[in-house]
This record gives C-alpha cells, structure tokens and sequence, in this order.
C-alpha cells in the first residue's frame, strides 16, 4: 500500500491519540487545527520530541514540536509545578509524552500498516531548530541533516497557552 493511501489514516490516528492522552493523561483541553503534509525543510521549532518506529513494511519517525514556552507550560500540567525554563525535567516530559501519543499512533495503525516497533523517544530543543540543513552556512541554526527528502503528515493542536504540532513521517521499507 501507497503512504498517499495511509494519510486520512495517520491523519485520524494522530488526532484520535493526541487528543485522548491529553484529556486522560495530561488533563489538559487541546483542540485539533488543520491538518497537511509539511515538507522537512521547512520545519523550525525549538523542541523536538520524537521517536523512530519500524516494522516489516513501514519505518519512519513520529514526533512532537513546539516552542519551549509551550512545551514548559506541558511539563507543568504534568509534574504539577511551576517551569520557567526548558530543562532535564521538561525535556522528560516532552519525551513521554510523545512515547504516549506514538504508543496510540502505533495501535490505530498496526490493522492498516502492521506490526511496528517503536524504538526510544529522543528530546532536543534549542532556538529555531531545523529538521534538515539550513539552505545557508548560518552556524547558529541547529540542524538535523538526513541527506534525504521527506515529507511529514503533521497536526496542528492548540491549547490555552499556545500551540504544538504532532506529525508522523511514514516510509516504505525498502525491498531487496
């Protein structure tokens, strides 16, 4: 099966999970926005959250980005104390939570994608970070160079404080 095939189901699959560990886990009201397909070179965030899954027939990447204001205002509702600042502890945060949301991406999907292991969650933040190189030589971008072009099926949720956006980047195994 197509990845174009896939995205009204990875689609639901982030909304449906995002929302439910929100209002379950989080005990916070988030509302889902828009949804697209984003390519990765256009992405800029100052946190990342996000994990790698893999299985016989799809690998990719699900993730989680946001500001680090928001993502401080998420690790308060979760540790129940005030953040004023990206830290270890916000940066935990951020790493379970998509754990959570991935781990609910993984069940709607597996009927559709099949099995996938989800490997463990990573958190990088800084300012301005790009999932892919920056088109100049600019030294004070941080950036993640994968040398390939990719497209992400991403969401956009908003909540009193701001917003954030979950987005799965599927791939087709490659066959030999």
């Amino acid at each position: 099966m197509e990845i174009k095939e896939l995205e009204s189901d990875i689609l639901k699959a982030i909304k449906e999970s995002t929302l439910d560990v929100f209002s379950t886990m989080i005990m916070m009201d988030v509302k889902a926005e828009e949804s697209r397909i984003v390519h990765e070179k256009t992405i800029s965030t100052d946190i990342i959250s996000s994990l790698h899954y893999f299985g016989e027939k799809y690998m990719g990447k699900i993730a989680l980005f946001s500001s680090g204001s928001v993502a401080c205002r998420l690790a308060e509702a979760m540790i129940g104390t005030k953040v004023n600042q990206v830290n270890e502890e916000v940066k935990d945060c951020m790493g379970e939570i998509i754990n959570m949301v991935a781990g609910g991406v993984k069940t709607r999907l597996e009927s559709r994608m099949g099995f996938l292991s989800l490997l463990t969650p990573w958190v990088i933040s800084g300012k301005n970070i790009t999932v892919a190189s920056p088109k100049d030589d600019d030294e004070s971008n941080l950036s993640i160079d994968s040398h390939a072009n990719f497209s992400w099926i991403m969401t956009k949720f908003t909540l009193s404080s701001g917003h954030f956006t979950v987005g799965m980047q599927p791939n087709q195994v490659p066959q030999k």
